[in-house]
């Protein structure tokens, strides 16, 4: 399953675009303990692009028997950057949980109006280390 929709360069536009990749993985079949999972993603991607990035703002979900795979493009130049901040910094770790979280993550050059995309890939059979000690 393939889908992309245009995302509106606006703060206002990150629940909407949650709710549209919910609805999307969920028609994949993707199952509820990943579900929950991707949907965080999703939304620190959107989040950053219309945050931090220049319009347009496209999001994309790629699902596979084997992964899901989540890009956002947009038309800045500049790549997001991982940090580490501290425990009182109120912003600043969604690269950070895309890092963690996710099987992969990255960066690729675009065409077109749009210049960048940033993505990540959940493969279905990974349990990311960090939420290991929840597994059942």
């Amino acid at each position: 399953m393939r889908a992309e929709t245009p995302v509106a360069a606006d703060l206002s536009a990150i629940a909407p675009a949650r709710r549209w990749a919910r609805e999307r993985l969920n028609e994949a079949g993707v199952e509820q303990d990943r579900l929950d999972l991707l949907v965080l993603l999703v939304s620190e991607l959107v989040t950053n692009a219309v945050a931090h990035a220049d319009p347009p703002v496209l999001l994309r979900v790629d699902v596979d028997d084997e992964r899901t795979r989540v890009e956002v493009t947009d038309g800045a130049r500049d790549v997001p950057v991982l940090k580490d901040p501290p425990p009182t910094a109120l912003g600043g770790r969604g690269v950070m949980f895309v890092d963690r979280l996710a099987s992969a993550w990255g960066t690729a050059p675009e065409s077109g109006a749009a210049v960048k995309a940033v993505w990540f890939e959940l493969r279905h059979d990974d349990i990311p280390a960090d939420l290991a000690r929840f597994a059942r």
